[in-house]
């Protein structure tokens, strides 16, 4: 699942739950969080990167 900046919300709710109906089918779910910004201040990025 993927997006931008504003979000987020969205996205870790979309992820939470198709890892639940995947697990129930028996699947092994694992989240993997990608974040290139994770050295800079999320305020200060424009919400069109």
């Amino acid at each position: 699942v993927t997006g931008g900046v504003v979000s987020s919300l969205g996205k870790g709710i979309a992820a939470a739950s198709i890892g639940r109906l995947l697990k129930e089918r028996g699947l092994r779910v694992t989240l993997q969080k990608f974040d290139p910004y994770i050295n800079v201040d999320p305020g200060t990025l424009s919400p069109y990167q």
